[in-house]
């Protein structure tokens, strides 16, 4: 495996127009060197399949996809190169490791897939790629010998063993149990900016996109309903119908700036604001993301002196929605301050909103561009490290 800062960095561009059983999917998007893009909705709404078209391993109607300038596939011209000569590595939850290899063979069939540009003996990059999977106690084991994390694990490794140039992950947790999922979403977050590669991810749980992604994709009928930043789109009333429903809500990116021993909490910069968390295992200066669900938020014209709410947010409201007029619930977006003065003047900081009762929206006519304080209690954030900020590169 090269240096991976000796690899020129390309964008993986696609523009697919792909059909499954029942639906057909069009999508265009970029997958930046570096970071993770994930392609989400509430439904399977053909995401996987747009994955497996971007890999080769499904046919296409029509489109293209290119790393940097190469074109991979391209329909108007004829170019339809094979999966293996595409050198995009794919990781689902069925690892596909072959069976009758051990771990380290396995391994060696991925460097050795390069074949002269990879050179394979004790000592070089990868052992450190098995050191930093922690694979050495497996090697010689054969993968029904080893539990599913394991198995993941050695998966990642013979792909990036490979040296691919961009990554595909289809579920990659979807087999693996749940106490051992944390560990190994923790390296899968680092991947995409620890070798520098664009990552496209498909997976129907939006704590591993929150964890894991820097940008997403929701595709909702097999069209796309939304694209950008993470903290932006997650946080988008418009588009909430389309992802969590009853756990919706806003995602809050910041920095770890103490932890209170005594009362076993954590306090977090947003845009200039404290937000308390519960303790958080996060180093001071940790780059964060909170999820605090729409659910969970109140509002107050003025900070609230009798309230178990241990977060009061200064922001003006952006947004006012209600479900017709018969709806139990409406939905208020709130801009966070990022500067704050007597005046109450501000620069625009992040986005919150909450689910509001239609009756307390119209009993205290809150509308559009009034100052308000969003309150919740620490106990309803959860807190995420941004992908990068444990890792290093290397």
């Amino acid at each position: 495996m090269r240096d991976p800062s000796s690899r020129l960095p390309r964008s993986l561009s696609v523009d697919l127009h792909v059909r499954q059983p029942g639906l057909e999917v069009q999508a265009q998007l970029r997958a930046s060197p570096g970071r993770v893009s994930a392609l989400v909705g509430r439904l399977e709404n053909g995401q996987r399949a747009l994955l497996e078209a971007v890999a080769g391993l499904r046919p296409v109607l029509s489109g293209r996809v290119a790393l940097g300038a190469d074109a991979l596939f391209d329909s108007r011209s004829g170019l339809n190169l094979a999966p293996d000569r595409r050198r995009l590595g794919w990781l689902d939850s069925d690892a596909h490791l072959f069976p009758h290899l051990t771990i380290k063979q396995n391994l060696t069939y991925g460097a050795r897939a390069q074949g002269a540009r990879m050179s394979i003996s004790p000592g070089m990059d990868v052992a450190s790629l098995v050191k930093w999977l922690d694979l050495g106690a497996m090697l010689e084991h054969r993968p029904h010998e080893i539990s599913a994390a394991q198995r993941v694990r050695a998966a990642l490794g013979r792909a990036l063993a490979a040296d691919p140039q961009g990554l595909l992950m289809s579920d990659p947790l979807g087999r693996v149990p749940e106490p051992d999922r944390p560990a190994l979403l923790e390296r899968l977050a680092q991947v995409a900016h620890r070798f520098n590669l664009p990552v496209l991810m498909t997976t129907p749980r939006m704590d591993e996109v929150i964890c894991m992604a820097d940008d997403v994709v929701i595709l909702h009928d097999g069209r796309m309903a939304g694209a950008g930043p993470v903290s932006q789109i997650l946080s988008d009333v418009s588009l909430s119908t389309f992802l969590e429903g009853f756990h919706a809500g806003s995602i809050l990116e910041g920095t770890v700036t103490r932890h209170d021993i005594e009362w076993l909490l954590s306090e977090v910069d947003v845009c200039g604001q404290c937000v308390v968390v519960p303790a958080a295992l996060h180093p001071v200066g940790t780059r964060v993301r909170l999820k605090v669900r729409a659910r969970d938020m109140s509002l107050h014209r003025e900070v609230p002196t009798d309230s178990s709410s241990t977060n009061v947010l200064r922001g003006r409201i952006s947004q006012v929605m209600l479900a017709g007029q018969s709806g139990t619930y409406g939905a208020v977006s709130v801009e966070l301050a990022r500067e704050l003065d007597e005046r109450l003047d501000f620069k625009t900081g992040a986005q919150i909103w909450g689910l509001v009762t239609r009756q307390a929206i119209q009993q205290m006519n809150w509308q559009p561009g009034e100052p308000c304080v969003v309150g919740f209690n620490a106990m309803a954030a959860q807190v995420t490290p941004l992908p990068w900020t444990s890792s290093k590169r290397g």
